[in-house]
Order: C-alpha cells, then structure tokens, then sequence
C-alpha cells in the first residue's frame, strides 16, 4: 500500500517507462539482511542505487525536477561525506525521502514537503527540533504560518554543509547575509508580519557587521546573539536578546560585561528618530555641520581662486604692475615646527586612508589595494591604531613646544583668536566679490591659518578621545554603556569626514590650488618663504620684520657698532 501511493508506485500504475517495481530495487543488496546486519553498507548500497536512476539515467532525469547537480551535491553534503567515511548514522536517501513511501517534494504525504521537515530531520537531531519547536520560528510554523522557516530554510536540502565549512549558509561570515538577511530585509515580509526591515543593514552598518564583511570569523553575527536553533523574541525572558540577559550574551565574547554594557539600542539606524534619538540628532547636527562648514570653505575659496587667477593673468598681460621686491628668504617654519607638521601630515592621511578603509571594506578603491597588497587590507586595523598612536604623540610633542619653547610661545601667542580676524575675513570677501579694490593685509596669521590651526586642535582632542574608546571597547562600554559607545562611534565617523573634507577643500587650496603660490608652498619642507610670497599672504608680517631690522640698524648706528651689513648669497641683489 505504501509503495503504491508514493511517487514510484503512481509512476508504475501510470506505466511511465523505466518507472521501477520491486524487483528494481530489492535485486540489489540494499536490505540489513543482504548486508549481513552491516547497516553501513546497506546504507551505502541504497545510495548508489537511487544515484543509478537520479543520476545516471537520462530519462528518468529528464522527467524529475531535480537536477543533476542538485542530485550530484548529497555527496558532497556534510551527510554524504559522513557516509562515506564510515558513520552508519550519517543520513541517506531513504533516511530523508523514505523507501516503499517515498513522494515528491511538494507532495502534502512527502517527508522532505516543509510541513513535515522538522520532524524528518529530528528523527537524527532531536534535540535540536527541541530547541527549535520552542523557537519563534518553530511557533510560527507550528500554527501553521507557511512563511516560517524550517532546517532546510537555513542549511540546505542536498548543499548542507558544516558550518565550519566556509562555503555554508550558516558558516560564521555567511549567515547574516545569505540566511537572515533574505527574511529580515524582506519588505514584503516586514509589512506582512510588522518586522523591522532594516536589521540586517544596522548589523552591516556596525563594528560586527563591518568586521565580518572584512573576513573577520571570530566577530559576533546575528546567530552569537539571538541563537541558532533557539531564537526567541526579545520580549522572551528566556531569550538571549531580553534585556535582563544581554550582558551574558555579551559576555560571551566580552569578558566582564556587566549591565551597564548593554544599555542603549542594539540595532542602530541613525537615519530613524525612533531608534535612537540621542544618535539621530547628533549624525543630523554633523551633517548639517558638514554641509555649512565645508560648503561655506568651497564658497570662499571658489571666489578667491577667481580674484586671484584674474589678477595673476593681468599682471602676465602687463595690465597691473607687480611690486618690486627683493630675493631674501624669510623663515616661516623652523626645523621643530617642520618635524611636527611631518607627523601629522604622515599620521592624518594614514588615519584617513585606513579608517575609510575599515568602514567601507567593498567600495571599488579599497578592494583595489587589496588586489595589490592583501597584507595591508588585513594590516590595515593594526595600521591606522599606530597613525593614531603617532598623532596623540605629535600633539603631545607640540604641546611641549608651546609650553617650554620661546619659538613655541609665540606661536601660540600669534595664532591666538582676535576681533581683527573677523574684520579680515569680510575684508577678503569684498575684495574678492568686487566691493573693495583693496586687497587686506595680513600678519604671521591670517584668519584662514587661525581657524584651521584651532578646529586641528578640537579635531584631535575629539577623535583621540572617541578612539581611544572605541579601541579600548570592553572598558568603556562598561563606563559609559553601549549608548556612550555609540555616541562616540558616531562623532569618530562624522568628524573624520568633517576633518577630511576640510582639509582637502581648505588646506590643500592654500596650499596648492591658491593661484599666488601654485603649485605647492614648499614651506612644509624648506622652512623659507620668499619675499613675495611674503609680501602676497603676509604683508603685515613682512612691514613688521623690516620695521624691526630698521630700529636694530639705528639702535647699533647710535651706539658706534658697525652696521656694516653681512650679504649673504640669497640676498644678493636685494
């Protein structure tokens, strides 16, 4: 009776050709007692006999649904290995698909249909059904939700592999994406059953998700959390995402994690109010920032660019004169100051290359130095701690500079804010715009050096501080909680676009694009300025140091010394 109502016994009534009767099947050793008791090699036996007709013949292919390679693939599954190998209890044909009874798939009376797959696999895992019958999933499936997924959903029919098996769907850098994400991401699915869509970016999106795509297999994915066979609703208290036990959850990869550690939301989405309003207000407040900083910085050097080209192709076609002035080199930066720049020149942009690099592992650039350098995509961590490192120890070195320097002293002392400054900058914009023929003077520091030198500070202190909390994660989560982790994340990445932006769109203009000195001010690297690059950007500088020189001449004149003066060979013609 069995035989008749399954798929081969239809097949043999319909006189379908090839369809097998008994003796097909039982000509063959495929029975214990053929076998001698041996169940591996019955096992083994019936294997080879449903991969004779699935397999290897051509008609009975052509009139199944199932490819070849999908037939093919039980072999190589992580049941078919097992056989193989010689464990009697690794699942076969018969074991899934049953003998006299088999059915197709999508047959209701099927083993293998969904609705009876749960206790088709748990016939070999039965604690595992356990676990998952008590699931949410196991509960949705039980009322009958044809949605909820079941062992196959998840690992495979044919294809289930280990899942220390890197090609697995359940593998640790794959299951977020190729087994949770096609549900949790679902927009139909979200709107059916009222589930949050965007679970699967906000894991893409934070220190774990980025860390998995980047290789990492030891970083938490969404099973780590919620459970494999076992994942229950939050609301849940036995489950591990229920607040009263996410710091044992935690704990598991974070020794010490208390309960401080897991205060705050877990999925993050700064672009939703709802998720968490402290984070979406501050990305809001840096966006906004960004745009008016950077955008007001590219406004006022596009109209700065223009007076000044036009003003250089003039004096080139003879339209203005040029003022005479004389060969002498003016010391802009000294050796110290030079050294210091260098770290920090060296340190930013290894800091900016790595940490764009840690945060967007797939975008076109980065898997470019991978494909030249793999060592230096793997590196790239350890790399951007030691530039960050570099620079906390720049800044360090500076600050002593400042402190116990004379130089240093008056370094600060000039770079200091003045009301003058203000005056200064809308004295640019009316001589740039045409309102003023005048063009204004400026001292050791313009208003353009003094702000860049003061947000440079803020910056530092800003990014050291959220770093150094972000590295140290373990302590600090258990400080300020995981909100305060947040937060700081959050500012870490706004402010490296804020400082990034702003020095290409800034500094690297008056220092490279500005027109007067194109291109490039080779002060950085010399520590000399010519007369006319003085006498361009800081013309009150320039008045002062001959004013200076002046009353020396007359101050030694009056004392009989003789002020023969020395010519050096950079100040012949003078």
């Amino acid at each position: 009776d069995d035989f008749k109502n399954s798929a081969h016994g239809k097949a043999l009534l319909a006189d379908v050709n090839g369809a097998p009767n008994c003796l097909t099947c039982h000509r063959n050793q495929i029975t214990l007692n053929d076998a001698g008791n041996d169940t591996l090699k019955a096992k083994i036996a019936q294997e080879k006999l449903c991969l004779s007709c699935h397999l290897d013949n051509p008609d009975v292919r052509e009139r199944t649904s199932p490819t070849a390679k999908f037939i093919a693939a039980y072999e190589q599954s992580v049941h078919g290995r097992a056989l193989t190998h010689g464990n009697a209890k690794a699942a076969n044909c018969v074991d899934c698909h049953g003998g006299h009874q088999m059915n197709k798939g999508l047959d209701p009376a099927s083993t293998v249909n969904k609705i009876h797959i749960p206790e088709t696999c748990g016939k070999c895992h039965p604690s595992i059904e356990q676990e998952f019958s008590q699931s949410v999933h196991g509960a949705a499936f039980a009322k009958g939700n044809p949605d909820a997924p079941v062992c196959t959903s998840c690992h495979g029919e044919h294809t289930i592999l280990k899942h220390t098996d890197p090609r697995s769907p359940v593998a640790t850098r794959n299951v977020s994406q190729q087994v949770c994400s096609p549900c949790h991401s679902s927009v139909a699915l979200s709107s059916k059953y009222g589930l949050a869509s965007d679970r699967f970016k906000t894991f893409s999106d934070s220190y774990h998700g980025l860390a998995i795509q980047e290789g990492s297999v030891k970083v938490a994915n969404c099973a780590s959390c919620h459970g494999s066979h076992n994942i229950k609703s939050s609301s849940d208290s036995t489950s591990s995402t229920n607040r009263a036990n996410l710091a044992v959850t935690c704990g598991k990869c974070h020794p010490g994690a208390n309960v401080r550690f897991a205060m705050g939301p877990v999925h993050v989405n700064l672009a939703e109010q709802s998720s968490s309003p402290t984070l979406y207000w501050i990305a809001n407040l840096y966006v906004v920032m960004i745009v008016v900083v950077v955008g007001g910085m590219f406004i006022h050097n596009i109209l700065d660019f223009v007076k000044k080209s036009k003003r250089r192709l003039m004096m080139r076609r003879g339209m203005i004169s040029h003022d005479i002035v004389g060969h002498r080199l003016y010391l802009r930066m000294s050796l110290s100051e030079r050294v210091q720049h260098g770290l920090l020149l060296i340190s930013f942009m290894t800091l900016v290359v790595t940490g764009f690099m840690l945060r967007f592992p797939d975008v076109w650039w980065v898997q470019g130095i991978r494909s030249m350098s793999d060592k230096v995509f793997t590196l790239r961590s350890l790399i951007h701690r030691c530039a960050g490192v570099t620079m906390i120890l720049a800044s360090l070195f500076h600050l002593y500079y400042i402190i116990f320097t004379q130089r240093g002293r008056e370094l600060i002392r000039d770079l200091r804010p003045r009301l003058q400054d203000a005056w200064d900058a809308i004295a640019v914009m009316k001589y740039n715009l045409g309102f003023s023929r005048t063009k204004p003077k400026f001292g050791r520091f313009s208003y353009v050096e003094k702000s860049e030198y003061w947000a440079l500070v803020w910056g530092t202190m800003v990014m050291a501080a959220t770093g150094a909390i972000m590295w140290f994660d373990n302590t600090f989560i258990g400080l300020l909680t995981k909100l305060g982790y947040d937060i700081s994340r959050t500012i870490h990445y706004y402010e490296a676009w804020l400082a990034t932006l702003a020095i290409i769109v800034w500094h690297f203009y008056f220092v490279i694009f500005n027109p007067d000195i194109y291109p490039i001010n080779l002060a950085f690297w010399k520590g000399t300025l010519t007369e006319e690059e003085m006498q361009d950007e800081h013309a009150l500088e320039l008045e002062e140091i001959k004013r200076r020189e002046l009353q020396q001449s007359l101050e030694e004149a009056q004392s009989g010394e003789d002020t023969t003066p020395v010519v050096k060979e950079s100040e012949v013609g003078k």
